[in-house]
């Protein structure tokens, strides 16, 4: 078939997919899960994917993740699309019809959760593109892996996050995927656009905790005691000054974030000990480098100051994704050719995080946005990604799932 009628054969068969996708879409809306527990959404998809002929459906990875895989009719290369399947832990307040009502247990509490990220928008356009190369099967010059991850979102403390454990259970492996693409519905453009850039694209993401031991005293004589909640509030001020002070923010942004601080339970007693948990990002692997050194030495000398000690305990971490430029070139013609080079957009490189970069620190990776904003308002009342009220506009996920053939057909074409 001539790549130009192969072309239009994938936006006919996406469209006549249309349907049935935004019935996956609100199925798995309705049904969010947290990282790793994920059942019943890991069910949903096989499901589908079993409707699909030539699909290689491989046992459960990473738990609650699957990969599937499609081998060509003709010779070429490996090339694999990951879609991430978890939900975050808030109330959906969008008042849609398939609004999640959703409440699971999250770290000992009672929460709602709801897909305000757009996993699911994710997960229905990785679906439709499973569908149409499956119907073109014969005309694939190579093989596509299909992964759908799990705990993208995080993962519980001490357990490694999904792509970390696909990577490990060998989800590039068997057969060897020679490039990876990852797709995200993003809320800061309309369905139709694409946000995309080459080098670094997220910062490197580290969680780190640090316990403050003192002596627990009375608080009408605090002279008595060594006070944690002092040290500890003494040690946060201190520490934006690793930002302004010590990492060049000339080579990339730095960001120190204390996300909690807690101690005591009484207003006349000066606790034992206290916590704090920190995120701590950058996008030059040097700045961080001294940010996790320096953030260990300073907290324990703050606690010395005091005459308390410090722990410092090292979370979960997720390297910083670089798009590879050689993909990042090869592929921009297609995206410019599906989109239209009007829409494709550039954007600076976020202090935000993304696992996808264990995949793209093993093989060629390119990891873009599409847009999901609702049509039916201007894009300032968008909510952003992880509002209550993020909504993705059911029109992009028939763009989502045309881009993804025409970037696998192409790439495999190109490799």
């Amino acid at each position: 078939m001539h790549h130009e009628s192969l072309y239009k054969r994938i936006d006919q068969l996406a469209s006549e997919f249309s349907f049935s996708q935004i019935e996956i879409f609100r199925w798995l809306h309705q049904h969010p899960e947290l990282a790793y527990q994920e059942y019943e959404t890991s069910r949903f998809i096989m499901k589908q994917l079993k409707k699909f002929p030539g699909l290689e459906i491989k046992p459960p990875i990473a738990k609650t993740g699957i990969k599937a895989i499609l081998h060509g009719g003709k010779p070429g290369p490996t090339v694999a699309i990951r879609a991430d399947i978890d939900a975050l832990p808030v109330k959906e307040e969008t008042g849609l019809a398939y609004a999640s009502h959703v409440k699971t247990d999250y770290n000992g509490q009672e929460t709602c959760v709801a897909h305000v990220c757009g996993h699911d928008a994710s997960t229905a356009a990785a679906i439709g593109t499973a569908k149409v190369l499956s119907q073109l099967q014969s005309e694939l010059p190579g093989t596509v892996v299909f992964l759908f991850q799990p705990a993208e979102e995080g993962a519980p403390t001490g357990v490694d996050g999904g792509a970390m454990r696909m990577v490990q259970e060998g989800a590039l492996k068997n057969p060897e995927v020679r490039a990876i693409f990852g797709f995200h519905a993003n809320s800061t453009c309309f369905p139709g656009q694409v946000m995309i850039r080459e080098g670094p694209t997220h910062a490197s993401q580290d969680s780190i905790f640090i316990r403050i031991w003192g002596e627990q005293a009375h608080g009408s004589q605090p002279w008595s005691g060594k006070d944690p909640i002092v040290a500890g509030a003494s040690l946060i001020n201190s520490l934006q000054t690793l930002i302004s002070r010590e990492v060049d923010l000339q080579k990339g942004a730095a960001v120190i974030t204390v996300g909690y601080f807690w101690g005591g339970i009484k207003v006349n007693i000066i606790p034992e000990g206290a916590e704090m948990g920190l995120t701590v990002r950058s996008l030059d692997e040097g700045n961080r480098e001294i940010l996790i050194t320096r953030i260990k030495e300073l907290a324990e000398l703050k606690a010395e100051m005091h005459g308390c000690q410090a722990e410092v305990i090292y979370g979960q971490h997720y390297p910083m994704n670089v798009n590879n430029l050689d993909l990042y070139d090869a592929m921009l013609p297609t995206v410019e050719r599906v989109a239209l080079a009007k829409n494709v957009l550039y954007y600076l490189a976020s202090t935000k995080s993304e696992d996808f970069s264990y995949f793209s620190q093993e093989i060629p990776g390119l990891y873009m946005y599409y847009g999901a904003a609702p049509c039916d308002r201007p894009l300032s009342e968008s909510k952003p990604n992880h509002h209550p009220e993020f909504m993705v506009d059911e029109k992009a996920l028939n763009f989502a799932t045309r881009l993804e053939c025409n970037l696998i057909f192409d790439c495999m074409r190109r490799l």
